[in-house]
């Protein structure tokens, strides 16, 4: 069952990537030594942080990845380089005992259900129900108008569709806590409401994510009444009533106007210009200030880390009694995503409860 985030993991997905030299027939000749080293890093860590949740006692299962030789021509829109399966949490999501699968405004990542479609078939047999956001519509987006550059692009550009990230979603027992603005749109928040059903949903105030974008960052509810964060700003109201642990001070800040200049001006992650601009000015910059709560709870005293910050370790194990387990993700800035993001959590222990 999955009721919170935080009770002892027993199953869980790890995302994959595409191996070195799958992408070649569909990238810019310049940018393919580049982007096989990113390719290559990053299967070595999915890989790396699989081995340890399994050393671990977590059942682990790894999507098949669905490769494509070409660009796909879709009626209303194209999918030029079909994203690899890396970061399941933000379209689907599994609640008690059913598997969520929304759509995203992202045309890259259109048919990566299919890399997934094995463990959902898996999971149904056992006895899951297994439900589906209807295949929508939709339309090229140039880099400015992505969800995280401009929030309003949902309003102004797919204000039809039924669409949502899951990665908006915190789970904490019986409720739980959504950027009710989105990414998405009303009818994708309305389609969840109704599925799942005998939730609370409890709308995210007051934060600097302004009711909007992916929560799986800046804050962790580590049990029912403990919640890390990188600063108050960060925490929802639903939240402030907990024992705060703040841990700003171990974690630097995100220059993120200088990223997304460097983004736009590349015209998408797949550019040439991106990927070199990538490798010139931001690698290795994430391993320093980006993602660093985007972790994975193993249990209340076991958290997997993205990377090594030893005096944040230190203060977790001798205030609170942590464990720190560190898997590096060297490239998730350019994927967007770090350990919370590259795995979704299937089943953990602990029941449904009152905890907002």
């Amino acid at each position: 069952m999955m009721y919170t985030e935080f009770d002892p993991l027993q199953e869980v997905i790890v995302g994959d990537s595409y191996a070195p030299g799958d992408l070649d027939k569909l990238l810019p000749q310049q940018s393919i030594s580049g982007f096989n080293k990113i390719l290559e890093e990053t299967k070595q860590d999915l890989d790396n942080l699989s081995q340890q949740l399994t050393s671990n006692g977590v059942t682990v299962h790894r999507p098949n990845i669905h490769k494509f030789d070409s660009s796909i021509i879709m009626p209303q829109f194209d999918i030029r380089l079909p994203m690899s399966p890396l970061v399941p949490r933000d379209a689907y999501i599994v609640r008690g005992q059913t598997v969520y699968q929304t759509y995203t405004s992202l045309t890259d990542r259109y048919f990566d259900s299919h890399s997934y479609y094995d463990i959902f078939k898996k999971l149904f047999d056992q006895g899951y129900n297994w439900l589906s956001q209807p295949a929508p519509v939709l339309k090229n987006l140039n880099s400015t108008e992505q969800w995280f550059f401009d929030k309003d692009v949902y309003n102004r550009e797919l204000s039809n569709r039924v669409l949502w990230h899951t990665a908006t979603m915190f789970q904490a027992g019986d409720s739980v806590i959504i950027n009710n603005k989105g990414p998405g749109t009303p009818s994708g928040l309305e389609w969840l409401k109704r599925n799942m059903t005998g939730t609370k949903f409890v709308n995210n105030e007051n934060t600097v994510f302004e009711n909007f974008g992916h929560i799986d960052h800046g804050f962790i509810l580590i049990d029912d009444e403990t919640v890390i964060h990188a600063g108050i700003e960060w925490v929802p109201d639903a939240l402030k009533n907990k024992r705060l642990v703040d841990v700003k001070r171990f974690l630097p800040q995100l220059k993120l106007e200088r990223f997304k200049r460097d983004y736009i001006e590349s015209g998408s992650m797949y550019d040439v210009q991106w990927v070199e601009k990538y490798l010139e000015n931001w690698k290795g910059y994430n391993q320093e200030v980006c993602f660093d709560l985007n972790v994975l709870i193993l249990d209340s005293k076991n958290i997997v880390w993205g990377r090594d910050i030893p005096e944040l370790f230190e203060y977790l194990k001798n205030e609170l009694g942590i464990n720190s387990h560190v898997t590096p993700i060297r490239h998730s800035l350019f994927w967007e995503g770090g350990v919370h993001c590259a795995t979704l959590d299937i089943k953990r222990q602990g029941n449904s409860r009152k905890i907002i």
